[in-house]
């Protein structure tokens, strides 16, 4: 592979400078700026969350704290030291498990909406920002037009490519500009919204797991576990026929 050198590199850095975007420069920079800033929190803040619930098996550790003798107050202290959103699901369930099995289900689905609305921040934000970026180029692109036919109409001599270049640049640079900054934009939008998604699927089934832990159903017997329970059945059902 050829690596580029020096003056390639000085080349590219200087294809869109502030002077060719013209007066649509800080709109621009501004889009460009927000856009990074809400992209990397986003990733950042979906990242904690993504990696603290995995983090261990918040499940199974419930479902050990309901094996023993503990009230209420002792759960609930023990889930709420972390801030995985999958342990505090559980412990909002722990604490009204006393309710019944409908009610849970309204205060969970509550409690699910508020997060997903708190993990879905910033993203109409980015939307917004990847629709109005092209906006801002095609508009630099008029101007850049219409300054262009200003030139000439002032202009006593012959047409030539020097009078139609700094119209013209000004258009498609800005015309760039916007395109550069909306297609990433656009991408992570997408991107963060299925993640968000994502992460709001596996609190979902959490929640579904630990309201049936409550009532007594073990969702996470393996199939050794499965098999044997089947077995004892099994027996009692060839001893008639063997007799």
């Amino acid at each position: 592979m050829q690596l580029l050198s020096s003056e390639q590199l000085g080349g590219l850095s200087d294809i869109i400078t502030a002077e060719q975007l013209g007066d649509l420069c800080w709109p621009l920079i501004a889009c460009s700026v927000l856009a990074c800033a809400i992209i990397i929190e986003r990733v950042l803040s979906l990242a904690y969350v993504h990696i603290s619930n995995h983090q261990r098996n918040w499940l199974k550790l419930a479902t050990h704290l309901l094996s023993q003798q503990g009230t209420c107050s002792k759960q609930k202290n023990c889930f709420s030291r972390s801030r995985s959103l999958s342990r505090k699901a559980i412990c909002l369930l722990l604490v009204h498990k006393n309710q019944t099995k409908p009610l849970r289900e309204e205060i969970a689905a509550v409690w699910l909406r508020q997060q997903q609305h708190k993990l879905a921040r910033g993203l109409k934000a980015l939307h917004i920002l990847a629709l109005i970026s092209p906006l801002l180029g095609l508009l630099g692109t008029v101007l850049g037009l219409i300054e262009m036919f200003d030139a000439l109409a002032l202009s006593e001599q012959a047409v030539n490519p020097a009078m139609l270049s700094q119209g013209l640049g000004t258009a498609m640079y800005t015309t760039a500009a916007g395109l550069l900054l909306t297609v990433p934009a656009l991408a992570f939008a997408h991107g963060l919204s299925l993640w968000k998604d994502r992460i709001i699927h596996e609190l979902e089934t959490t929640i579904n797991q630990a309201n049936l832990m409550i009532e007594g159903v073990d969702t996470l017997a393996d199939d050794a576990k499965t098999l044997a329970g089947f077995q004892p059945q099994n027996a009692s059902k060839l001893e008639p026929n063997a007799a």
